[in-house]
């Protein structure tokens, strides 16, 4: 090999040395349609109609509280005339006034059902608010991890077409074979795919991206922030089942939808005991004749007792109970397999940042120097080139999987996540 063109290798290995390096470290470039994960949340919360649905929701039980607490018979007022003829023309007339009392505790237990209803809907909202925190997290996570597997991409097909160029130099000074050179072409052309790919993947993230948060999807938002290791120590497993049990707005929305049942019951009970009618009237008879007087009625319960009703009652009480265990034994499932996720996520970064990276690191120098020397061959920096560009893409892949196996975390112990404690819920 010449002097000329050992010297001409020596560049061309810094000159690749320099794009491997620029592998490591994606930036994006600068966007005006930046969109940070706070303004996505919040963008979301005004925009979602899921939300407004619930938040209506909630007024709706609200309603129905102020009439559980309103007593529900209004006072019955009548008058009669009537004219009697018997020689003589006169005229009867008379005012009766009547209310109907509940005397069972009915109206207590109603409203005592209107506030389970309101709780229950308004945990609803809140798992509502919750879920779409938990799309919006996650969206946001794709974007990221298209946007800088892109970059990836974008470097390796630049590595490749200078391989190309180089490849081309030396086969013209004699140092390489023609196969060489399209081995090169080959893998040039592979890139090339590659990138087109990642950049369709990239924007087809960022429109789902737009699509959840309420924008327009023709112009999708540029996420802003990068994919980081995750340094977050979960608490223990006892700890994340307790805050599930506590904290999760499903488990409470169906806890209040027993209470409810349970209020149900106790209406339908007490529907037995019949309401007393009172009535006070006042009449003037024949013209002159004036009776004051007043009576007290009940209904007696012989064909309507509320069998029915109270049957039913007790079976939706039942079927909120068995509903309440389903939910609990499914939210301890959710809670050990994310926190599997989550912890195997951690391992697989810190198993590449100390042992695969580092040792890719070592490669690249060792690399550096036998070329230089002449004694590493052009397959041999194109396989290893192929093995830097995959050693990336998992590593991008594994950031994101533990940012998604974090919001997974959050979601099933009810964690409060930085996020939701920087905004207000609605």
């Amino acid at each position: 090999m010449s002097l000329a063109l050992r010297r001409g290798g020596i560049v061309d290995a810094a000159l690749m040395i320099g794009i491997c390096g620029s592998l490591v470290v994606t930036a994006a470039s600068a966007s005006p349609n930046r969109l940070t994960i706070q303004q996505a949340l919040r963008e979301a919360v005004v925009r979602s109609p899921a939300l407004r649905a619930r938040q209506l929701a909630v007024e709706q039980a609200e309603g129905r509280l102020v009439t559980a607490q309103t007593y529900a018979y209004n006072p019955e007022l009548s008058i009669e005339g009537a004219r009697r003829s018997n020689g003589d023309s006169t005229t009867d007339c008379g005012i009766t006034l009547a209310q109907e009392l509940e005397v069972g505790g009915q109206r207590r237990w109603r409203a005592a059902l209107a506030k389970a209803d309101i709780e229950s809907v308004r945990a609803q909202l809140l798992r509502e608010r919750r879920l779409l925190e938990a799309r919006i997290r996650t969206a946001f996570v794709e974007a990221l991890r298209t946007r800088e597997i892109s970059a990836i991409e974008q470097a390796n097909a630049e590595l490749a077409q200078s391989i190309v160029v180089i490849a081309r130099k030396r086969f013209e000074a004699g140092a390489v074979a023609q196969m060489e050179v399209n081995l090169a072409e080959v893998q040039f052309g592979r890139a090339q795919r590659e990138l087109h790919l990642a950049r369709g993947a990239d924007v087809v993230a960022r429109t789902i991206l737009a699509e959840a948060v309420g924008l327009d999807p023709a112009t999708p938002p540029d996420p802003e922030g990068t994919l980081e290791a995750p340094t977050r120590e979960p608490p223990p497993l006892a700890e994340l089942l307790t805050s599930a049990a506590n904290h999760r707005e499903d488990l409470w929305s169906l806890r209040k939808a027993a209470d409810s049942a349970r209020a149900n019951i106790e209406i339908a009970r007490r529907g037995l005991i019949p309401n007393l009618n009172l009535e006070g009237f006042t009449r003037r008879e024949s013209g002159h004749e004036s009776i004051v007087g007043g009576a007290v009625g009940i209904r007696i319960p012989v064909f309507n007792r509320s069998r029915g009703i109270l049957v039913e009652a007790r079976a939706a009480l039942r079927e909120s109970e068995a509903n309440v265990e389903s939910i609990e034994i499914q939210t301890r499932r959710e809670v050990v397999t994310a926190l599997a996720h989550y912890q195997a996520a951690r391992a697989a970064i810190s198993s590449l940042q100390q042992q695969v990276l580092g040792t890719l690191e070592e490669n690249l120098r060792l690399l550096q120097r036998s070329f230089e020397s002449g004694k590493t061959s052009w397959p041999e920096v194109l396989v290893f080139r192929r093995e830097f560009v995959e050693i990336q893409r998992d590593y991008i892949e594994t950031l994101a999987d533990a940012e998604l196996a974090a919001i997974e975390l959050d979601l099933a112990a009810g964690l409060p996540t930085a996020v939701s404690q920087e905004d207000s819920r609605p």
